[in-house]
């Protein structure tokens, strides 16, 4: 194994408070994380699991994810993973309106955090029923 998934249920800030930053304690706690998985040579993908409250067709909530997936990059993070399990079982009205499924939301909001913005970083999508 090669990898380790960053998603723990005691790091509020990567479930409850997704859209926080980290503090500068809290940051110096990962970036020793990330360090060490480098020197074993395990690829650190960090987790943000923003389903339980986000709207997927805000504009706002894609600058909030570019925002803290930027955050944990300069922590020397290059990979990571947007989990949505565990989630209410239907969207939001708003998002009613724009996306067919869940899927098709969680896939639109993928590509414009990756794409839209030219993260220079491997984002992947981490879907569970």
């Amino acid at each position: 194994m090669d990898s380790y998934l960053y998603a723990p249920k005691d790091d509020y800030k990567h479930r409850a408070y997704w859209r926080d930053l980290y503090t500068v304690e809290e940051a110096e706690h990962l970036t020793g994380l990330i360090t060490a998985a480098r020197e074993y040579g395990i690829t650190f993908y960090y987790a943000l699991s923003p389903g339980l409250d986000i709207t997927y067709s805000s504009s706002k909530e894609v600058t909030a994810l570019k925002r803290k997936l930027e955050q944990v990059s300069q922590f020397g993070c290059t990979a990571f993973a947007l989990l949505f399990d565990d989630i209410e079982p239907e969207m939001s009205e708003a998002d009613k309106e724009i996306f067919q499924s869940f899927a098709h939301a969680q896939v639109c909001m993928q590509y414009n955090v990756q794409y839209l913005y030219s993260m220079q970083v491997l984002i992947a999508v981490l879907i569970f029923i």
